[in-house]
Order: C-alpha cells, then sequence, then structure tokens
C-alpha cells in the first residue's frame, strides 16, 4: 500500500518522504510538486492568482485521479487532508503519517521562508498564525493511521516506520 506523509508545512513531509524513497527503492511523489507541474505555476502563484479554494480542488483532482504505485511515498501539502474527503481516501488506497513538529519547532523553520502562500501576510505573528492553524487541522492529522514526533526526527525514523509497516502488510 502507498504511505501518505501529512502533517503542516514544514514538517518535513517532501524532504523526509524523498530521503526514505531513496532509502528503501520506493517511488517518490510530491503532491504540491504534481499541482505545480500540471499548472505551470508555483503554489504562491496559484494561490494569489486563482485563490485557496481554487488550489484545493485541484489538488483533490489530483490525488483522487492519479494511480499511484502500490510501494510509492507521497508528500501531500499542510492541507490536503483537512479538505473534501481527502484524509479517508488516503487510507482506503494505503496508510497515512503525520509528522509531528511542535509549534515552536515549525516557526523556527518556518520564519526566512517566503514562498508559502498562506504565511505570506502572517509574518509579525507567526507562531501564532501556525498555533491557530494547527488547532484547526489537528481533528484531521490525528487521524492517521500513524504519528511520528518529528522535531528532531531522521530519515532512517521514517525509513524504519515504513519497512514495520511493511512488514506488518505482509504478515496479516
Amino acid at each position: 500500500m502507498s504511505i501518505f506523509l501529512i502533517g503542516y508545512m514544514g514538517s518535513g513531509k517532501s524532504i523526509l518522504g524523498k530521503q526514505a524513497s531513496i532509502d528503501l527503492q520506493r517511488p517518490f511523489w510530491d503532491l504540491d510538486d504534481m499541482i505545480q507541474e500540471k499548472l505551470n505555476l508555483s503554489i504562491f502563484e496559484i494561490f494569489n492568482q486563482k485563490g485557496e479554494d481554487f488550489f484545493r480542488k485541484i489538488e483533490h483532482e489530483i490525488l483522487i485521479k492519479h494511480n499511484f504505485e502500490s510501494d510509492a511515498i507521497i508528500a501531500t501539502g499542510g492541507g490536503t487532508p483537512c479538505f473534501f474527503d481527502n484524509h479517508n481516501f488516503m487510507k482506503s488506497i494505503g496508510h497515512t503519517i503525520y509528522l509531528k513538529v511542535s509549534s515552536d519547532e515549525l516557526c523556527k523553520r518556518l520564519q526566512n521562508i517566503d514562498n508559502r502562500p498562506l504565511l505570506f501576510n502572517n509574518k509579525l505573528n507567526l507562531n501564532q498564525f501556525i498555533q491557530d492553524n494547527l488547532s484547526y487541522r489537528d481533528n484531521s492529522y490525528s487521524e492517521s493511521n500513524f504519528t511520528l514526533e518529528s522535531d528532531n526526527i531522521l530519515a532512517e525514523e521514517l525509513s524504519d516506520l515504513i519497512r514495520k509497516i511493511k512488514y506488518e502488510e505482509n504478515t496479516d
């Protein structure tokens, strides 16, 4: 089954997912990259020109229409599991792993990033914005099949969890 990495922006979904896919020799997909490629626009440009609702519809469409390999690792967008029925869909074709990072750590990771549309107008009160967003998204994130505390996670820890999941699949 596919592995879907979920979590807030800056939680390491893309970086850790890519490293784990190399380590485990599994295909890797980044949902944000797929959206950008389809529209030939950056995420920032999509949000600015088309709006978040449009972005979420395209994200949902790509998620449900793409035929992910059964052993793929997929990095989702931070909001992906929170819209439509995306989280349940992902769980129906694979496993979801929540890369859980504290708001303080997320603030450190995101404070100097300028290409995240949801952060663009919230730099002055970044920590509060992140806390509010995490509070809103926590119900969806917490429905994941697995949670990895990820303030100081190494790619090997994610790879180990994926190996464990695969082993349990094969012994059921």
